[in-house]
């Protein structure tokens, strides 16, 4: 189980350990060339759903391994493996399943050059046209759910960061077990350049992970 496991941390070009969420400052100009340089390798992709073993969902990939639960963000309703309610609920499914399973722990990554842009603003904005308030409180009931579902899982996630981690995607690693990422890692929460609240509970955790001047 151990030899299978780190297989797959190292297909994620994971052998480079970093146990803590570090901060990283960019600029938007940075964060939006970054997402050009980094497209998705998409034979990696077609490979990845070709093998995959147990389930078949849209934007995730999830193969049951000896002894733990494999799940890759590999969007197909959203760019650069960002957030919307769709991927938040598949997400959401698989760990249900893998908390119920035989599964030790669950090994959480990405496929492609960028683990996660964190929400797709694009699908929550064209949702903002009719009722404000009505879909506000929808979208705010789908991160919110996805957030609980990280805080309650009872077994250990270990997450594989193999590119940018931006918004929720770095958020929600400090509710994770284990982070493990490699040199081409980075994280940035942009909350005010968008004009957004902090997500995914990161006003308390990451005071507590980089102190309360950082």
């Amino acid at each position: 189980g151990t030899s299978t496991f780190m297989e797959a941390l190292a297909a994620n070009g994971t052998t480079n350990i970093q146990t803590s969420v570090t901060g990283v400052t960019a600029s938007k100009r940075r964060f939006l060339d970054d997402r050009r340089d980094q497209p998705f390798d998409k034979r990696l992709r077609f490979s990845v759903r070709q093998t995959e073993s147990a389930y078949r969902y849209r934007d995730i990939v999830v193969r049951k391994q000896d002894g733990f639960t494999h799940i890759l963000l590999s969007t197909k309703s959203s760019e650069n493996n960002s957030l919307n309610p769709e991927v938040m609920k598949e997400v959401q499914s698989a760990l249900s399943t893998a908390a119920a399973d035989d599964s030790k722990l669950v090994l959480f990554s990405a496929v492609g050059s960028i683990f996660c842009c964190g929400l797709d603003f694009i699908y929550f904005i064209r949702r903002l046209t009719d009722d404000r308030k009505k879909e506000s409180t929808k979208m705010a009931e789908a991160i919110r759910n996805f957030v609980n579902t990280f805080i309650q899982f009872k077994k250990p996630i270990i997450v594989a960061v193999n590119g940018p981690a931006i918004g929720l995607g770095a958020s929600i690693l400090p509710l994770c077990d284990v982070v493990w990422a490699n040199e081409k890692a980075w994280f940035q929460t942009p909350y005010t350049t968008f004009g957004q609240s902090p997500d995914g509970c990161s006003s308390l955790t990451f005071p507590r992970i980089m102190g309360l001047a950082s």
